[in-house]
Order: C-alpha cells, then sequence, then structure tokens
C-alpha cells in the first residue's frame, strides 16, 4: 500500500510534463485493466453512467457477481480502527431500544459479525442488510451456517427500511447511482436515526470516478461535503457527531485536486 501511494505521488508530479503525460496515462490505463489485486481509482466524470461507460471490458460492473461476493470474509472476524466511532454510537443507540438495524450496503453482514464480539445486541434485535442479488445469496447461506440466534436477515429492497430504527452505510453511499437522501426522500417513515462511515467527500465539488476492486469496475461518487448534509438536513436529520477516516484515501491519477486523504462519518437523527 505504501508502495502504491507512492507511485501515485510520483505519477502526479511526473504528468505536470507535457511530453510524458500521454504515455504515463496509457500505461496507468493498462495497469488499472489489468489490475486483480489492489484498490485503484482512474478518471474524472460528471455522472454515474459516464464512468459506468467508460469501464475496461474485461471485468464486470459493480459488486453484483460471485467474486466480488465473496470479499471481505477478513471483516467478519475482527474491528478496525475505523469501525471504532460506529461501534460507540450503534452500542448507545441499541441500549436505548432501538433494534432494528437497517444495514445499507452492509455485504454479507460484515460488520453483524464482527460486532457481535463487542456489543451485547438485545433479544428482539433485527439487523437487515441490503445489498445486491449475489452478495445477499452469499449472505444468506452464510447466515444458515454462522448466525444461530437468527438476527441477520437479507432485504430485497430498500424501502424495507420504512420504520427501521437505525440506517448504518459504511462504504456503500458512494456505490449508489443516486443519493441517500433521494432514497429516504421516497420513505414513509425514514429511520431516524443514521450511522454514516467511511463517506468520500471532496470540500468543493461533486464527481465521479472509476474504481477498481480487483474483481469488478465500480462507479464511484464523490459528494461536494455541504451539499452531502444540507440534502439530510432538508429532511430534518440533524448532525449530531462527525468524524474522519484518515486511514481511507482515494487518490485519482493525474487529477491531485480530486483526490482524497481522508474519508468521513457522521451520526445524524431526525427531529420530526
Amino acid at each position: 500500500m505504501i508502495f502504491l501511494e507512492a507511485a501515485h505521488h510520483a505519477v502526479d508530479r511526473i504528468a505536470k510534463f507535457p511530453p510524458l503525460n500521454g504515455l504515463l496515462r496509457s500505461q496507468y490505463e493498462r495497469a488499472f485493466a489489468e489490475n486483480r489485486d489492489a484498490n485503484l481509482f482512474r478518471g474524472v466524470f460528471d455522472t454515474f453512467e459516464a464512468a459506468q461507460r467508460s469501464a475496461p471490458q474485461d471485468l464486470p460492473i459493480g459488486y453484483d457477481n460471485p467474486a466480488s461476493a465473496a470479499m471481505y470474509m477478513d471483516r467478519t472476524r475482527k474491528v478496525y480502527p475505523t469501525d471504532y466511532p460506529v461501534l460507540f454510537w450503534l452500542s448507545r443507540l441499541l441500549s436505548e431500544g432501538n433494534t432494528r438495524v437497517f444495514d445499507l450496503g452492509g455485504h454479507i453482514g460484515v460488520s453483524y459479525y464482527a460486532y457481535r464480539r463487542y456489543i451485547e445486541f438485545p433479544n428482539m434485535l433485527r439487523w437487515c442488510v441490503h445489498d445486491v442479488p449475489a452478495v445477499m445469496d452469499r449472505g444468506r447461506k452464510l447466515a444458515a451456517e454462522k448466525d444461530p440466534d437468527r438476527y441477520l436477515a437479507f432485504c430485497d429492497r430498500f424501502d424495507e427500511c420504512d420504520g427501521m430504527d437505525v440506517l448504518v452505510a459504511q462504504g456503500s453511499l458512494q456505490y449508489l447511482p443516486d443519493t441517500l437522501a433521494d432514497r429516504l426522500g421516497r420513505v414513509k417513515a425514514p429511520p431516524p436515526h443514521l450511522v454514516l462511515n467511511l463517506t468520500p467527500l471532496h470540500e468543493r465539488d461533486s464527481y465521479f470516478t472509476l474504481q477498481s476492486v480487483g474483481t469488478a469496475f465500480c462507479p464511484y461518487r464523490i459528494t461536494r461535503i455541504s451539499e452531502f448534509l444540507q440534502s439530510l438536513e432538508l429532511l430534518q436529520y440533524r448532525l449530531i457527531d462527525s468524524w474522519e477516516n484518515p486511514e481511507k484515501k482515494c487518490e485519482i491519477p493525474f487529477y491531485p485536486n480530486r483526490s482524497l486523504d481522508r474519508y468521513f462519518g457522521f451520526y445524524f437523527k431526525r427531529t420530526v
């Protein structure tokens, strides 16, 4: 990872020389298309669709495929530094009687499995993961073996968050073709609590890039901070807490002004 970061910075410096720019872009394009084991980003686009159209044809688009569904098993067995703010707020909300959790983009239930080692889950807990079909299929099979309490379930539609107590989204909002505010605005009774983590936000601009996760290419949303906050404020969500994820970065070669040196997390509470 340190080597990749150094390489990104070197590319950005060298790319300032026009004779080398085209060659470097061509080489990076090839490396991006052939990547199978790193987390890479390429390009800046105005729309989700434009980012998607730019993807090489070698791999699927998005996580709805068996190889992508098999990722992140390590995250079911341990927590990482970025998890602790979520652990804090989720533990507090559960202890206050908020037992219905909607985990947006929760993959196979990675947070559910990891957090049950640190949080005493209430007997009435209902933890519902909403993700793409291939991921949820794998999650259901895993839950049949590894969730004897049967607290974990999988929801096929986003609008099943209607009436839930807490919506958790950890590193998933950037993959949506629409925004969280758009989705919540169509729900009759949206969850009163939002715990959002690993969110890529930019100080000045909103745009998309294309991510290679090794198994697939993913259009990737980056939102202007003020736009993100205002969209939820318009739905009567009040910001209670915020934090930074300095361990998480988005390096877009040739676009240093659109790269991110940290991600963000938030806890919002609805006031109506």
